[in-house]
């Protein structure tokens, strides 16, 4: 009897684990007598055990050389082996198969059990949407729940798929069509399906709520109405083309969407698409148009200082008025230049340093559109420096300064840290040194902090109302405050309360604002400040940055300091910020011109000012007054006084 016959005959006996010898050679294999259909099994085997023999799953009664269903190789003697059982159910035999010989070594047969399958999912959904599908099964990895239209064969494409990963329910995005469909559990290998279930897809109504006209470069809020799954979007087109200018998607089902229109004029086409398959559920015209624009300025004005213009145009944000050379290009880099914010108008520009003839224009933010041209003549200035001469002793640098208050931003960004301190544990400290050593006993002194007290709200406090300085009353309550979290930073508000703060006190008035971020309650305080000159009240408004590292905002600050006659600090440390307070109230001073008219306010140690070249009148605002009462200022040049 040959070889392969003594085989054929062990495998006809009833055994569950069959040795044959085969020149010498045996193998046993140990599984479990039955296994759910797909499932995997790990197969235990003894035997030659060389490199890529193998483990294969066939029908009883197949030939030793026909393909076995499913196979798995023995690699680095890997025990057990984990093995694929077949998808259909029925009797199956597990063969131990020798790589160079191609000889069966061992035989052991096993049982593949199906397994009651079921779907349970909406008889109805929107075409589009996301379903959720409960199923009980194999649950083998990788199987698949897919969708098919009604009577499409065993071999057809499916519409869409979820894929089983061993958990129920499944989430399936149904395709943007709608019907009679049939969703379908198949297994993984031989896609036999296991369970059908019927769902209808219905379409959904759709449309769009725009304004029928908008100004180029403005931003308009669409209302839409549709499926509003994720990544739908609104799409912008011109009327006649094919490709969209915007693309704004819908996002955990935003309503409204904001949408910024492109800067060129004309009919445009509002589009709702699904995000699948670009289908176009609802259209709506848009007519985006031109808007006239205008500038007001004045027609000369003097190098390096700030000065208003007033505007007509799409007032966008970050459309921009700058100072240009008149032969510069549309695009070109403006000398200088301001942002429009929040339509704010009069806007303050601040002038280049250098003299002769320019143009300002109205530029959009987008494509660099000019809307609107306009001359200026910048006539030369002189820069004025005024500085202590010597030492000052502090009797010498506080002695009726007028009345102070101190503006102490606490929000929660002043919980953060400068080399491991906390920047609020600065500020009290240098506050504190402030009120028991800098400021004069008795002098007129009020507090007021914002962003201590209530988390997310505009809330400012005056924690020492205007009086008499009591030093230990003031350092106590320094002491008391705390930086919360989250809390808001109401800077304009603030400033709007000094009128009210300092209505006691006669005379001239500092302001000192300690923050170490931007406006963030919708407040202007560039206007609030121009306001409290406007009302003929007598202060100086400086401003301390603390570790400010935001070039906007720091330029921010110094166009509200010069606004309001003082000069704005950088301060990054503790060193810094007590030199900068202890600047600003030693030496206020005004500058008068030949009439004996105010035209200019500083800090004696602070910024420069910037003046037609002339001559002025330089006074300290102390009590007794100290001038000196000729100065002269050449164009271009920097001219230092000292008292």
């Amino acid at each position: 009897m040959s070889p392969r016959s003594a085989t054929r005959l062990l495998a006809a006996l009833p055994c569950m684990v069959i040795s044959p010898w085969i020149w010498g050679q045996a193998a046993t294999l140990d599984a479990p007598a039955q296994a759910t259909i797909g499932s995997t099994i790990e197969v235990r085997w003894t035997g030659p055990g060389a490199q890529y023999d193998s483990i294969d799953v066939t029908v009883p009664g197949a030939a030793d050389e026909d393909k076995a269903i499913n196979t798995a190789s023995i690699t680095s003697g890997k025990n057990p082996v984990p093995l694929v059982m077949p998808e259909t159910p029925g009797n199956y035999q597990l063969r131990y198969i020798s790589r160079a010989s191609k000889a069966v070594l061992g035989r052991a047969s096993i049982e593949a059990l199906d397994v009651a399958t079921t779907l349970t999912a909406p008889d109805r959904s929107q075409a589009g949407a996301a379903i959720e599908i409960e199923w009980t099964g194999p649950g083998n990895s990788y199987e698949q729940i897919q969708l098919f239209a009604v009577g499409a064969p065993a071999d057809a494409k499916p519409l869409t798929q979820a894929t089983v990963l061993g958990r129920s329910p499944v989430r399936m995005h149904l395709p943007e069509i709608t019907g009679e469909f049939e969703l379908r559990y198949l297994t993984r290998l031989s896609k036999r399906i296991l369970a059908r279930r019927p769902i209808t897809l219905f379409g959904v109504e759709a449309a769009l709520q725009a304004p029928e006209a908008a100004a180029i470069g403005a931003t308009i809020e669409i209302a839409w109405k549709g499926p509003g799954n994720q990544y739908d979007q609104l799409a912008l087109y011109r009327v006649g083309e094919d490709k969209p200018l915007k693309v704004e998607r819908i996002l955990s089902r935003k309503n409204p969407v904001p949408m910024r229109l492109p800067e060129q004029a004309g009919d445009y086409e509002l589009r709702y698409q699904t995000a699948r398959d670009s289908s176009v559920l609802a259209t709506r015209p848009l007519r985006i148009g031109q808007v006239d624009a205008s500038l007001e300025a004045p027609d000369r004005a003097t190098a390096g200082t700030l000065i208003e213009v007033r505007w007509t145009g799409p007032g966008n944000n970050y459309d921009s008025i700058g100072v240009y050379l008149p032969g510069d290009a549309d695009d070109a880099k403006a000398q200088s230049h301001i942002a429009i914010l929040n339509q704010k108008n009069p806007a303050d520009l601040k002038l280049p340093a250098r003299d002769g003839d320019f143009e300002l224009r109205y530029r959009t933010t987008q494509s660099a559109t000019v809307l609107a041209r306009r001359p200026i003549r910048i006539e030369p200035a002189g820069r004025l420096s005024v500085v202590y001469e010597g030492q000052r002793t502090r009797a010498d640098s506080t002695n009726g300064v007028g009345a102070v208050e101190l503006i102490l931003d606490a929000s929660g960004s002043m919980l953060q840290r400068i080399d491991g301190e906390r920047r609020i544990d600065i500020a009290r400290s240098v506050l504190d040194d402030l009120v028991r050593q800098q400021l004069p006993e008795g002098g007129l002194f009020a507090l007021r902090v914002f962003g201590h007290k209530a988390a997310d709200q505009c809330r400012t406090d005056l924690e020492i109302p205007l009086g008499a300085l009591d030093r230990n009353a003031a350092a106590t309550r320094i002491a008391g405050v705390e930086a919360m979290n989250l809390a808001k930073t109401p800077i304009a508000e603030s400033l709007a309360k000094v009128p009210a703060d300092l209505a006691a006190a006669k005379g001239p008035k500092t302001v000192i604002l300690i923050t170490d971020g931007e406006e963030t309650c919708g407040g202007d305080p560039a206007d609030v400040i121009k306001q409290l000159r406007a009302k003929g009240l007598d202060v100086q408004v400086s401003i301390v940055g603390f570790a400010i590292d935001d070039a906007d905002l720091k330029s921010s600050f110094q166009t509200w300091a010069e606004l309001g006659g003082g000069s704005y600090f950088d301060a990054r440390s503790a060193d810094e910020l007590q030199h900068s307070l202890r600047t600003v109230i030693s030496g206020p001073f005004r500058v008068l011109d030949s009439r004996g008219e105010v035209v200019a306010r500083g800090i004696i140690g602070g910024a420069e000012i910037i003046l037609p070249a002339g001559s002025y009148r330089v006074e300290t605002v102390t009590n007794p007054v100290r001038a000196i009462e000729s100065v002269t200022l050449t164009p271009g040049e920097l001219t230092q006084v000292q008292f």
